[in-house]
């Protein structure tokens, strides 16, 4: 019997590992290949595939969790029918093949001095036969037949031939007697014109030599008169300008007839048709090349509801249908590039945050220590960076596959920081990083490459290790409101924690003077992060932060419910004034534990309008006492809700080149009318 790997989860995974889930995935796998290969599968080759379905079941689990179970199902049958054909077929080649004729083979097993001896052969070139030397004897055996009967043969021969061709034209002629009679009254057409044409060019002589010279009266008179149509229509220039004409093609005139063409005399304007100006296209299409800017914001995916990317490793569509870019799971881009020539990594702009936290420990007294994590190890201490595109590997080649499949190497050029008095002990602004010196883009030549579906981008150190894997989401446990002490100021908040776990809410009934409406609130998530992760000075925005139906339909405190989770889940988001962790005995302490987490983020209350001078706090719903509010109401929470540290997201800067077809020469500037 199957036994899943892992029995807790959701409930995809439960009805994914069940024992009937993988019973039908092994019943269809087995009559499919019953069915195509005509056979019944063995009791060897059944548990073969109960154990290759066993190791897919784990395998595309682990990849495709998240995924619902048809499309896991899908990916389980395909990889594991594919998985058991190759082992069908090694298995019968290792049946036809026999291993002694294998072993025992003379090409393989064979004496060194006969193969050298063979090898010797096969290397010597063949040199060709040379042809034998012509015989120039005279041969006086008279065996064939006599030259007087040659001659009466050859005599026929060329008499059969002669008749059989006579016989060819003939049948010819009879067949194309219409094509001889089109030829022959071309051939007399072509003799008059060329005598039309003689006699007409000496009557223009003659008549040129009377008008220069005078001559005594002669009898000059022409046996044929020359055509005076010709006079009308000959060529510009040949003769008087305001006698001739030009050829009725000239003159727009398509099926003029030249007996009654007028001359030019009679149409001085010539006639301005839009064929005389329309030009041939060119046989070649123009291109131009167009370039587009990139942009890519690791904020803007889904974070509320995908947990499994972060900031250094998520995947951007494009063109993803008719869905906006809150319906992905993943980072979406509406455009949607065609004929992509080339693409180009402008820069990376990151946060200088601290990747990992460092503990030293130094002895103060006898048995008490101190602790200290201020040292920063950020992305400043790295020669260089790697930034990975699977979709589109670079010419970039290096020592190591990391440096062989990275789209770009990026370097220091420019910082700059918010605050230097107050984030400089936790944060070191923004840096600017970016290809030095170096070509980091990918051609498509000489084909462009037709569309970009997606990219998935991975920031990774020399090493090939992601850059850093601490989150930049949280999850939300719930959020308390603080108690202000009038005579005790100090690193320590007034508020006790409940040792269960269950309800942060319990507020310290030693505190002197209690706040209704607090000036700050303890946002308190599931799990601990770095003191770098989250500094003071950080914009962090929150969404999903709502309460139950039965919270918000209360009749008493539904409202202020519903004005504190819009004012919490704001689109601007909210300044981090501090940052804490939770302690069962003093309540919650001002500061990073001594490994450097914590798990409270202070922030500010809303106050009313500051322009009109007031410095009073706005209460949510009107009410007094809010802190008894979200003591009352703090289990009553829906979920997912979480939160997001804008000051840790990256930006990259893409230039993506596309081919278009350019207009512009198709344009005449001749052809406007």
């Amino acid at each position: 019997m199957y036994r899943p790997v892992q029995q807790q989860g959701t409930s995809v995974k439960t009805v994914f590992f069940s024992d009937n889930n993988f019973n039908t995935l092994q019943t269809v796998l087995i009559q499919d290949f019953q069915e195509r290969n005509n056979i019944s599968l063995s009791d060897q080759q059944q548990d073969r595939l109960s154990k290759t379905l066993h190791h897919y079941i784990n395998q595309v689990y682990q990849v495709q969790g998240d995924k619902p179970v048809q499309t896991l199902n899908k990916e389980v049958l395909t990889a594991s029918a594919k998985d058991f054909s190759q082992y069908l077929q090694r298995k019968e080649l290792t049946k036809n093949t026999s291993s002694v004729k294998t072993v025992m083979n003379d090409n393989l097993f064979q004496e060194t001095s006969q193969r050298f001896e063979q090898l010797s052969q096969e290397r010597n070139e063949v040199k060709a036969l040379p042809p034998p030397p012509p015989d120039f004897r005279i041969d006086f055996k008279e065996d064939g037949p006599p030259a007087a009967d040659l001659f009466e043969r050859a005599k026929k021969q060329r008499e059969m031939e002669a008749l059989r061709s006579a016989q060819q034209n003939a049948e010819m002629l009879k067949a194309d007697a219409g094509v001889q009679s089109r030829v022959a009254a071309d051939s007399m057409f072509r003799t008059q014109q060329d005598t039309q044409n003689r006699n007409s060019e000496l009557a223009l002589v003659q008549r040129q030599q009377n008008i220069t010279r005078p001559t005594p009266p002669q009898d000059l008179s022409l046996t044929v008169m020359p055509d005076r149509r010709e006079l009308l229509l000959a060529p510009i220039g040949s003769f008087d300008t305001m006698t001739s004409s030009p050829p009725p093609r000239e003159l727009g005139q398509a099926n003029s007839n030249p007996t009654i063409v007028n001359p030019r005399l009679a149409s001085p304007t010539k006639n301005d048709l839009p064929q005389n100006y329309v030009q041939r296209e060119d046989n070649l299409v123009s291109y131009r090349e167009t370039e587009n800017n990139l942009f890519i914001y690791s904020a803007d995916r889904d974070w509320l509801r995908n947990n499994k990317e972060n900031r250094y490793s998520f995947t951007v569509n494009f063109d993803p249908a008719a869905n906006g870019q809150g319906f992905n799971p993943t980072l979406s881009a509406q455009q949607k590039f065609k004929n992509i020539v080339r693409i180009e990594l402008v820069k990376c702009i990151m946060a200088g945050e601290g990747l990992d936290v460092s503990i030293r420990k130094t002895t103060n007294g006898a048995t008490a220590y101190t602790t200290t994590t201020d040292y920063q190890d950020n992305i400043l201490n790295l020669p260089y960076i790697t930034v990975r595109v699977a979709e589109l590997e670079n010419n970039n080649y290096g020592t190591d596959n990391f440096l062989d499949r990275s789209f770009g190497v990026l370097q220091y050029d420019a910082q700059w920081l918010s605050d230097t008095t107050y984030q400089a002990a936790c944060t070191r602004g923004f840096l600017a990083m970016i290809p030095k010196f170096l070509k980091c883009q990918k051609d498509f030549y000489p084909t462009p490459l037709s569309t970009l579906q997606k990219m998935t981008i991975d920031i990774r150190r020399p090493n090939g290790e992601l850059l850093s894997n601490s989150p930049d989401t949280y999850d939300i446990a719930g959020i308390i409101g603080a108690q202000d002490v009038a005579a005790t100021p100090g690193p320590t908040y007034p508020f006790s924690v409940n040792p269960a776990g269950s309800s942060f809410n319990v507020f310290n009934p030693a505190s002197p003077v209690a706040q209704p409406n607090p000036g700050n609130f303890f946002i308190i998530t599931n799990k601990y992060f770095s003191r770098f992760d989250v500094c003071k000075g950080d914009r962090i925005q929150m969404s999903g932060y709502t309460y139950n139906d039965v919270a918000l339909n209360d009749t008493t405190y539904g409202g202020a419910l519903r004005d504190f989770s819009n004012w919490i889940n704001r689109q601007e988001g909210h300044i981090v004034l501090g940052i804490g962790y939770t302690n069962t005995n003093t309540g919650m302490v001002d500061e990073a534990n001594n490994s450097g987490y914590a798990n409270v983020i202070i922030i500010q209350t809303r106050y009313q309008d500051p322009t009109t001078g007031s410095t009073l706090i706005s209460p949510f719903g009107n009410l007094t006492n809010f802190s008894s509010i979200l003591n009352s109401f703090g289990v009553a929470l829906q979920s997912p809700r979480r939160l997001i540290n804008l000051n840790r997201q990256l930006n990259l800067v893409f230039r993506v080149i596309t081919r278009e077809m350019d207009s512009l020469p198709q344009i005449r500037p001749d052809n406007n009318y």
